[in-house]
């Protein structure tokens, strides 16, 4: 649900929806547009392994990021566009270490916990 406008806020706003208007005549991609489509890709390969005979290849990252990217350019977006924001969403992170770290540990073990400075 949209929150109200705040009358303080107006030039932030303004700001804002210039911004959107920038990325949406480049058919450059928001940052959450990207992890919907990332999501759904990861969703229909998850759900296409889960019922795939086991001898069968499994899907690759390569393949769940190229779906996400189908997805974007079929709704409109530009593809050299969406493969940047692709890119820049999926490998520019400054918690990369400290998230790898995370999700590789083994089932069952304790995550150790991120060292901040």
């Amino acid at each position: 649900m949209p929150r109200p406008r705040d009358p303080a806020n107006e030039a932030a706003r303004a700001r804002t929806e210039r911004w959107r208007a920038r990325r949406r005549a480049a058919g450059r991609p928001e940052v959450s547009i990207v992890d919907r489509a990332v999501a759904a890709s990861m969703a229909v390969f998850l759900s296409e392994a889960l019922d795939a005979d086991p001898a069968k290849p499994q899907p690759s990252a390569r393949d769940i990021v190229g779906g996400a990217q189908r997805l974007l350019v079929a709704a409109g977006y530009d593809r050299l566009a969406t493969n940047a924001e692709l890119k820049r969403r999926l490998t520019r992170r400054a918690d990369l270490n400290t998230l790898a770290t995370i999700t590789r540990t083994m089932s069952g073990e304790e995550p150790p916990l991120p060292v901040t400075s």
